[in-house]
């Protein structure tokens, strides 16, 4: 059995009993265990060999998960992988084989919509405040003249 096949295995077992983000932890936690070990010199086929079947893998995460949440005094409703829920929030998370993950309210900003979306207001933001300057600067200039004016006239006299 190769990396891929375990790894999918795995994910297929724990698929429908842990949230996604769960079962995105564990398959990438195995994924590195097994990169770790054939990166210090051991055989990718030991390495998966010695880890055993990954749907015992998969009943014990389960079990384990499940067991956690009754002794804690709650059910398990698969969120408390995830450190924010869905669609709240701004979170930044980074992957190895993904890259960025960058959500805010539930959407994707490093995609290209997220992208537009970001150059909008960051425009937006420019021209109120280019107008709210271009308000207040006819009113601004001669009062900062003034204090000038009285400042070399009336200042500090030594």
């Amino acid at each position: 059995m190769t990396r891929q096949e375990f790894l999918q295995e795995l994910q297929l077992a724990l698929e429908g009993q842990l949230s996604q983000a769960a079962i995105d932890d564990h398959v990438r936690y195995y994924n590195n265990y097994i990169r770790e070990e054939v990166r210090k010199g051991n055989a990718e086929q030991a390495v998966i060999e010695r880890l055993g079947n990954p749907r015992l893998i998969a009943k014990t995460l389960i079990d384990t998960t499940d067991q956690y949440h009754r002794a804690a005094g709650r059910e398990y409703h698969g969120e408390s992988y995830e450190q924010e829920q869905p669609g709240k929030g701004f979170y930044a998370g980074y992957s190895q084989d993904d890259g960025w993950n960058v959500r805010m309210g539930g959407r994707k900003l490093n995609s290209w919509y997220g992208k537009l979306f970001l150059i909008v207001a960051a425009i937006l933001i420019v021209v109120v405040a280019a107008n709210v300057v271009a308000f207040l600067l006819p009113v601004l200039v001669p009062v900062v003249l003034i204090l000038l004016i009285c400042s070399l006239f009336f200042g500090n006299r030594r």
